[in-house]
This record gives C-alpha cells, sequence and structure tokens, in this order.
C-alpha cells in the first residue's frame, strides 16, 4: 500500500509542476516602448496557471490615449486573448483564439475582428519582446509593431 501511496503523490507532484511552466511565463513582467512620439507600456502578472492578466496604456504627451485590460486564459484548445479596450466596443471584452503556441511565439485571431484580427507576440530575448498586431483599416491591409524592453521582472 505505502509503493501506491508515493507513487500517486510522486504522480500528483509532478504534475503539478508541470503546469506551472506550461504556460507563457515569458510574458511577465513589465514591458515598455518609448519613442518620441509616444510611450506604451504592458504590465503581465499570473493570477494562477490558468489565467495572466496584462494591463496595457498608451501614453501621448502623458496623456492616456490607449487603455486596455487583457485576460489570457487557457482553454481545452490553448489559450484565450481577451481583451477589454477603454472607449471601444463598449468596453465589452472581444476574444481571440490561440492559433499557435510556440516556446517563444504566440498567435492569436479573430477573423470576425476588424482592427485588429491577429495578434502576435514573439520573445526576441529574456529582456525584449516584439508585439505585432494586424487587420484592415479603411479597406486596407495593416499591422503596427510594438518592440518592447523588459523594465522590470
Amino acid at each position: 500500500m505505502k509503493p501506491l501511496a508515493f507513487l500517486l503523490v510522486l504522480m500528483f507532484f509532478l504534475g503539478s509542476c508541470q503546469n506551472d511552466t506550461d504556460g507563457p511565463n515569458w510574458l511577465l513582467g513589465s514591458w515598455r516602448n518609448t519613442t518620441a512620439s509616444m510611450d506604451a507600456q504592458e504590465h503581465w502578472k499570473k493570477v494562477d496557471a490558468t489565467v495572466y492578466e496584462a494591463e496595457s496604456f498608451i501614453l501621448v504627451q502623458n496623456d492616456t490615449v490607449f487603455q486596455e485590460h487583457v485576460d489570457l486564459v487557457k482553454t481545452s484548445k490553448g489559450w484565450d486573448y481577451i481583451v477589454s479596450v477603454r472607449g471601444q466596443n463598449k468596453e465589452k471584452p472581444v476574444s481571440f483564439s490561440s492559433t499557435y503556441i510556440g516556446k517563444d511565439s504566440l498567435v492569436f485571431e479573430n477573423s470576425k475582428h476588424d482592427f485588429p484580427n491577429r495578434i502576435v507576440y514573439k520573445k526576441i530575448k529574456a529582456d525584449s519582446l516584439v508585439a505585432t498586431i494586424f487587420g484592415t483599416q479603411n479597406g486596407k491591409a495593416t499591422s503596427e509593431i510594438f518592440p518592447f524592453k523588459k523594465i522590470k521582472p
């Protein structure tokens, strides 16, 4: 009986360790993209093994011109990127489903949403990542690239 109990405890321990590394932990921390015209920041935290949260904003001359809240939620099919943007879509969340999950990259898509309809995060190094959004604006294919540097873990 003792060997069986030991095996069950070991399996539980190994399973719980695996859950801690399954998520995109490389997103965690505070990220910044500062240019002459704007200051973009994302602040990611892990709620638990199945939920990550982010607050993002863009400042232009110390004025917040864009603000969003993101929930990254693990599902049976991958991860859902659920975003609520201040002043858009009646502030109701819009969901994007993961279409690619790699060790250092994530791709989310929602073909019914105009802009963006695809969101890509790519880890470049431990202290840098690039977020790119794709979609259609004024009938024209458009993308925006945000190279971020980590400002704190």
